[in-house]
């Protein structure tokens, strides 16, 4: 909360509109500068690049399973956070050629799978709780979050610069130096690891509300931590340590197997 109030402090100072809004299904406060249109219209930039690189597989039963275990999410999270920023989207899914245990979903309705991450998932259950953590980063509007950060970085950083604007040049180099890394440590990364804590929470309830077994999540994050084995320490990483990970999602699991219990007793549970 404390950087929030300091962020909300520098958009006074910038002139700029305020803007602060609440996630869907946390309700933390997020700051939310730029219309949902011109993120929208960054992520299909951006997919377009993707689909140029020439990696996107389009056919084939592995497509064909990706695209209907992300049909199911992307239904659960409408169903579950009605009117949160899921819907109006003509959702396109590819799989992608890439060794690399990974998949993202922008926004603007653009899901990308790797080869890579079949093999770590293992299931259908491991992959709908990836591709509900992807969905969920886009639910919760992480991408134009993260944007309006570095728009506030960027104006703080000049405004910083004015103000020791007399002093001399090692002064100034220091200074600048010092609020880039205060920056980087205080905003950045910690607001990362939350956005990924976030997705984790959202994720797991989509891949929940879909039907699947929230269960699957302990031995998919074992997995996936392997994989990352030799990263940087918590402390500067954007995403959570993966033992703090698991133990988060394995104190959401009660809620999750209610939600999953829930969804089949409703009879939603798309197939």
């Amino acid at each position: 909360m404390r950087v929030l109030l300091q962020l909300c402090s520098m958009i006074a100072l910038l002139g700029l509109p305020m803007a602060c809004s609440a996630v869907p299904g946390t309700s933390r406060d997020r700051l939310d500068l730029l219309p949902r249109s011109t993120v929208d219209a960054m992520g299909r930039e951006a997919f377009a690049d993707i689909r140029a690189s020439g990696k996107v597989i389009d056919q084939g039963r592995q497509v064909q399973r990706v695209r209907r275990v992300a049909r199911r999410v992307i239904e659960a999270g409408k169903r579950r956070y009605p009117g949160a920023g899921l819907e109006g989207y003509n959702w396109e899914v590819v799989l992608i050629d890439d060794e690399s245990a990974n998949a993202f979903a922008l926004p603007g309705g653009r899901i990308g799978v790797h080869t890579g991450l079949l093999p770590v998932a293992q299931n259908d259950d491991g992959l709908a709780i990836i591709l509900g953590h992807e969905v969920a980063h886009v639910l919760a509007g992480h991408s134009g979050e993260r944007l309006s950060q570095h728009l506030l970085i960027v104006g703080g950083t000049v405004l910083g610069a004015m103000a020791i604007g007399d002093d001399d040049e090692t002064t100034r180099e220091v200074t600048l130096a010092a609020m880039g890394i205060g920056t980087q440590l205080g905003i950045v990364l910690p607001y990362s690891r939350l956005h990924e804590s976030e997705a984790d929470e959202l994720g797991l309830f989509i891949a929940a509300e879909a039907g699947y077994d929230p269960d699957q999540a302990i031995g998919l994050w074992h997995r996936m931590a392997r994989e990352s084995a030799g990263r940087d320490i918590e402390f500067l990483s954007t995403h959570p340590d993966p033992h703090h990970r698991i133990e988060h999602l394995r104190a959401l699991l009660p809620e999750a197997r209610s939600i999953r219990d829930q969804a089949h007793r409703n009879g939603g549970v798309v197939r």
